[in-house]
C-alpha cells in the first residue's frame, strides 16, 4: 500500500517539477534580458539616488564647517581667561537652550 501511496504522489509531483524545469531553461536560454525601458528606469534610479548621497554629504560638510567657523569668531567661545565676559546675556541664554536641547536628544 505504501507503494501506490509514493507512487501517486511522484506522479502529481512530476508535472509540476518538468514545468518548472521548463521555465528555468527557458529564462537561461533567453539570458534574462531586460527590457530597455527597465534599464534605463535602473539608471536613472541609481543616479538619483547617487546625487541624494552626494547632496547630503555636501550639506553636512558646509553645516559643520559653518559651525564651526561661528564657534571661532566669537559665538560660543569663552574669553580668554575661561569667562564669558565677551558675550550678551541672551547668547548665553541661548547658548544653554541649545546644549538642554542637545541634551534631550
Amino acid at each position: 500500500m505504501s507503494e501506490t501511496t509514493s507512487a501517486t504522489s511522484s506522479t502529481t509531483l512530476n508535472p509540476a517539477i518538468e514545468s518548472y524545469k521548463t521555465l528555468v531553461d527557458d529564462y537561461v536560454k533567453n539570458g534574462l534580458n531586460l527590457s530597455t525601458g527597465a534599464k534605463i528606469g535602473i539608471g536613472v534610479g541609481a543616479a538619483v539616488v547617487g546625487l541624494v548621497i552626494i547632496g547630503m554629504i555636501v550639506f553636512i560638510i558646509v553645516r559643520l564647517r559653518r559651525s564651526r567657523s561661528s564657534e571661532s569668531h566669537g559665538f560660543g567661545a569663552e574669553g580668554k581667561d575661561g569667562s564669558d565676559s565677551n558675550r550678551t546675556e541672551e547668547q548665553i541664554a541661548a547658548e544653554a537652550r541649545r546644549m538642554r536641547a542637545l541634551d534631550n536628544m
